[in-house]
Order: C-alpha cells, then sequence, then structure tokens
C-alpha cells in the first residue's frame, strides 16, 4: 500500500497512514492521550494531523510534546481558521452563575441568561485571528515551522488577497513548508477552482459511501490527504452484513473477508482508502491502542490485496453494492 513515488511528506518506505488527533482528549484523560500518540509513534507512523481546535484546544500541546524531540522525521499538518470553545473564566464564571441562580430561583429563569455551550469558534480567517492562531499552534508543537498548514472549514469569501499574502510571507520565511485546504468537497473544489494556488494540498473526506476524491481537479504535483474511512457509517454497514445472510455472502465472496469480522471489515476499508489514494496520506484515529497497531500492521503488510479491493468496487458498482452505500 505504499507509494513508490518520493514526497517530500512522504518520503518512500513511509507508512502512508496519518494518525488524526481530532479525538484526544475527548472521554480520554491527557496521559490517555498521550498514549495513543506514543502508540502511533511506535507503529511507525510519520504524519500526524492536528487542528487549533481538536482536544479542546489541546492536542496540539500533547503532539508538541511527544514529536519535538523527531522533529527532523515527523510530519505535522495543522489547521487554522476555527478556534476552541471559549473557556476563559469570565466565561465559565457567567455560566456558572446562571446555573446557580436557576437553581436557587426557578421563577427567576425566564430572566436569566441561559448557560452557554462551550462550541468552537467558526470563520476565523481574518489577518489578525489568523495569524494569532498559527503563532499558537506553533508554541503548542514546540517548533519553528509546521510542514503543512491548512485553511479549516473555509468557503470562498473566506479567501481574500490579504490571506493568501499572509500564506505566501510564512513559506517565503520557512514557518511553514506548504498550505492548502481542508473543508467539505463542494467548497474545496470552488476554492480551489478560484484560487489554485490552494491546489497544492487538499484534505477531504472519503469512504466507500462518499468518493470524493473521484471529484477533485487533476493535479499532478498536488499531494491529498483523505479522512473518515472509518465513520459511524461503518457500525451501520457491519448490522446491515449481520442481518442479511444472503448480502453477507456475496460480500465475503468479492472481498474475501468474512464481514462478521469487524476487525478484518475494518482493515479492508482502510486498504480500500489506501489504494483510493496512491501516493497521498489516509487519516486514522482510535481510542485504542491495539486497533492504533492493527491499522498499521495493514499499511506494512498489505494483508488486504489488490485483488479484494477490485472486488470490493465490484461489489460496490452492482445492485446490492449500491444498496449498502445508499443505507450505509
Amino acid at each position: 500500500m505504499n507509494s513508490k513515488v518520493p514526497h517530500p511528506f512522504l518520503p518512500v518506505g513511509a507508512i502512508r497512514l496519518g494518525f488524526g488527533s481530532g479525538g484526544l482528549l475527548h472521554g480520554l484523560s491527557y496521559a490517555e492521550s498521550l498514549r495513543l500518540v506514543d502508540t502511533a509513534i511506535d507503529c511507525g507512523i510519520t504524519y500526524f494531523d492536528t487542528a487549533r481546535m481538536y482536544g479542546f484546544g489541546g492536542a496540539e500541546r500533547i503532539l508538541g510534546k511527544l514529536l519535538s524531540q523527531r522533529r527532523d522525521r515527523i510530519t505535522i499538518a495543522t489547521k487554522a481558521g476555527i478556534l476552541p470553545a471559549d473557556r476563559s473564566i469570565p466565561v465559565r464564571v457567567l455560566n456558572r452563575g446562571a446555573t446557580l441562580l436557576r437553581r436557587c430561583a426557578p421563577h427567576l429563569a425566564p430572566h436569566i441568561p441561559t448557560p452557554q455551550r462551550a462550541q468552537p469558534r467558526f470563520g476565523y480567517f481574518r489577518r489578525r485571528d489568523f495569524q494569532k492562531s498559527v503563532e499558537t499552534s506553533l508554541r503548542e508543537l514546540r517548533t519553528d515551522y509546521i510542514d503543512i498548514l491548512l485553511l479549516h472549514e473555509c468557503t470562498l469569501p473566506d479567501v481574500n488577497n490579504e490571506l493568501l499574502d499572509y500564506l505566501h510571507d510564512l513559506k517565503l520565511r520557512g514557518t511553514i513548508r506548504a498550505f492548502g485546504l481542508a473543508t467539505g468537497i463542494d467548497d474545496t473544489i470552488k476554492i480551489a477552482d478560484a484560487h489554485p494556488v490552494l491546489n497544492h494540498v487538499l484534505q477531504i473526506s472519503n469512504n466507500i459511501w462518499n468518493m470524493n476524491i473521484r471529484r477533485l481537479p487533476a493535479r499532478p504535483c498536488g499531494f491529498t490527504i483523505t479522512h473518515s474511512s472509518l465513520t459511524s457509517r461503518f457500525h451501520a454497514l457491519s448490522n446491515q452484513l449481520s442481518r442479511d445472510p444472503t448480502l453477507a455472502s456475496k460480500w465475503k465472496r468479492a472481498t474475501q473477508v468474512d464481514p462478521s469480522d469487524k476487525s478484518a471489515l475494518a482493515e479492508l476499508l482502510i486498504a480500500h482508502a489506501l489504494h483510493s489514494n496512491p501516493g497521498g496520506a489516509v487519516l486514522f484515529f482510535s481510542s485504542k491502542p491495539e486497533n492504533i497497531r492493527a491499522c498499521t500492521q495493514v499499511a506494512k503488510s498489505r494483508s488486504i490485496n489488490v485483488s479484494q479491493i477490485i472486488g470490493l468496487n465490484g461489489f460496490l458498482s452492482s445492485d446490492e453494492g449500491a444498496a449498502v452505500a445508499l443505507r450505509g
């Protein structure tokens, strides 16, 4: 599953799986999150994806703690444009006070502001905000340069000459090596068409249910990162195959993978994602170290062969497969 074509972000022989840090600190302690990143490093992963907002603003700090000593052997991609939820002391005090008042004086509830749920803040692409985000990322990651800086969930109106000039300036100074987009496929196509300079690095969701990679413009020298090969739909797919023995039999005959084996099923979808993005990186995340080891083993050993990928594509193009893709 490894590309033989050299790439500045994925050297020859490197595992094309990248570890996504979006799940760090979500139901995980700081120590548990550190352990997951450490496991990914031990498995040979060299590409790490993060963002200013991930882990409630703490994911970059975790990566910085573990990757700074290996910086010359690691590729770090981070994003700017979305800020973590505002957890400042004034906001927390205001919410706590409103909650207490509502509890102690319920008759006043209609006159008391509703406590605000902490939500990420989108659309921070103005020069000052964007620059502050980049500077924070550099500090948290404990590095003086970022390999790839991506515009996070941006739309066409977010991109202006001031922002593009700043990105060019960062690259000229060596603060970043490359920049690009990390947004939805429709916005990616619109922005890439209007601003080809952002075409070099594109990060999109891609899986058997939505093969968005086929919609990207031709970019001979471009670098593509895909994610979400295993979404919540994976469980729906597994349940669907377990409820329909005839469908499960056709799946197994086409892919040579027993659909009742969830681990093997996940490995097949990871292998399919790697095959669909030759030369690019495929992001994944797991909160279990054993799953990280299993996924990296798929990329290293090629335990899923090309004939199985072809079989899966053939199944998906059939009427039964189309139904699976639609219902998944």
